[in-house]
């Protein structure tokens, strides 16, 4: 089949260590050129939190801010919670309103959501973290009322 000279194709996928998902086969990645990505910047993760979970930008920015401590924080472990975790958690933070960065309930959602990610000697570590990152958060808050 002719093929027209400035035609292009963009194949995505997901990382083979994704859950779920099958090793590429050698043939097909011989074929092509991976282009990793990294994560967003802050501000573009905030934005897209508050939009999506529809809160205010200083709630979006507290969940952002928890979320990238636990991924700068995993070690062993390649997975690391995605901008996809802050709209988890910041849709649940929107419909139980009162479970803010203080309370136990919001804790336990942390653990919940950003623990699914993690695995190995990582949990322990990513648990201090998330509670280090709620008593700065509760702290910040108490600060600023």
């Amino acid at each position: 089949m002719k093929v027209h000279p400035d035609f292009t194709a963009i194949f995505t996928s997901n990382p083979e260590e994704y859950a779920g998902v099958y090793k590429s086969q050698d043939a097909l990645r011989d074929r092509m050129v991976t282009i990793e990505l990294g994560n967003f910047d802050e501000e573009t993760e905030i934005d897209i939190t508050r939009a999506k979970a529809k809160l205010s930008s200083r709630d979006s920015r507290h969940i952002v801010r928890l979320v990238r401590k636990v991924r700068e924080a995993k070690s062993e472990n390649r997975l690391t919670p995605t901008v996809r975790a802050c709209i988890v958690l910041g849709k649940i933070f929107k419909l139980k309103e009162g479970a803010g960065p203080g309370s136990n309930g919001f804790k336990q959602i942390c653990l919940d959501v950003l623990m699914s990610e993690v695995a190995g000697k990582d949990r322990k570590k990513v648990s201090q973290v998330i509670d280090e990152a709620l008593a700065a958060s509760f702290h910040a808050e108490a600060n600023y009322v």
